[in-house]
């Protein structure tokens, strides 16, 4: 994880060419800056990470979705070949 710079110093005063009082300035710079001190975020990389984690999970899921549609198939089968012979007479 990153944090975002921020410049403080740039930021009071542009809040104070606006006309915000420096001291007000200065306590709303420090305030982002608190919350970005306490805020993680996420790089590419971490990102990255997530991304072939949800690829292989997804792969594994289609693995065994097709697993479970080849079972059911062959289980229809064997049903349907033992209903046939049932009907057919011996």
């Amino acid at each position: 994880m990153s944090a975002l710079t921020f410049d403080t110093l740039q930021f009071v005063q542009h809040l104070t060419k606006a006309g915000v009082q420096e001291k007000e300035a200065v306590a709303i710079a420090e305030a982002i800056r608190n919350v970005q001190a306490n805020t993680e975020l996420a790089t590419k990389h971490d990102i990255e990470l997530v991304r072939a984690e949800i690829a292989a999970k997804t792969a594994e899921l289609k693995a065994d979705f097709v697993k479970w549609v080849v079972s059911v198939g062959v289980l229809q089968t064997a049903m349907i070949g033992a209903l046939l012979l049932k009907l057919i007479p011996g």
